[in-house]
């Protein structure tokens, strides 16, 4: 069994999905309740990183994120992830600077969607996931499309994110609106599934409440994750 090394506070909701989740999953696939799997979480400040990204330091961002990968490898963990796709934006960068392997969210994300045949995705997450490609470029080069919301929309959307969402707030007038606002994409884009691209989202939002294919990229994280435990 890997110990894994969680990267957290990206946003602590997420943490705790995260946490518990993995640890579902691995009993699952161990066939007992009575084995656990070793994680070591080391929890960053989210406000902080949102702060250095707003000021585009992308180098700040992604020494930060390094220094935190870092004390996870000194923990004993051999391998890591973030519990964000926000971070993604310098997932490369931060790799570059440690020995720690790092779980990219986009990589499951993509082979889910590959294997669906899905051709055209909406893309939901904070603004740095929706205004940037670090993403959506994977997927371009696999001839999916990626949608995003009008800029209005993506207002919103991070702000429910950042507001709400990461503050364990999930309000169903806000519930009501994404719908609404997710199902105005897929019959004004020809949609054939959604990417709920934060991992916080899916406190809002459920595969029933919406007409197409979701990838829950949270969850097809943490998938990996238990799959890269037991290898």
């Amino acid at each position: 069994m890997k110990k894994l090394g969680i990267i957290g506070g990206i946003g602590p909701e997420a943490t705790m999905s995260y946490y518990s989740e993995i640890i579902a999953g691995y009993q699952h696939r161990m066939g007992s309740l009575e084995t656990l799997p070793e994680i070591v979480i080391n929890s960053i400040n989210m406000y902080h990183m949102f702060s250095l990204l707003e000021v585009q330091d992308y180098a700040a961002v992604a020494t930060y994120l390094a220094d935190a990968a870092r004390e996870l490898q000194q923990a004993g963990a051999d391998f890591g992830l973030m519990c964000g796709n926000t971070p993604h934006i310098v997932f490369e960068r931060i790799q570059e600077q440690v020995d720690l392997p790092l779980l990219s969210i986009i990589t499951p994300s993509l082979k889910a969607a590959q294997d669906k045949g899905l051709r055209r995705l909406g893309l939901l997450g904070t603004k740095f996931t929706m205004q940037h490609d670090f993403f959506t470029v994977p997927f371009i080069r696999t001839g999916i499309d990626i949608i995003t919301p009008s800029p209005e929309d993506q207002t919103y959307i991070h702000r429910k994110i950042v507001e709400e969402l990461e503050n364990g707030i999930v309000l169903e007038q806000t519930r009501q609106e994404m719908i609404r606002l997710i199902t105005t994409m897929i019959h004004s884009n020809h949609l054939d599934g959604i990417i709920l691209g934060c991992t916080e989202l899916p406190l809002l939002l459920q595969n029933t409440d919406i007409p197409v294919d979701i990838l829950d990229i949270a969850k097809l994280h943490i998938q990996q994750a238990v799959e890269d435990i037991c290898a």
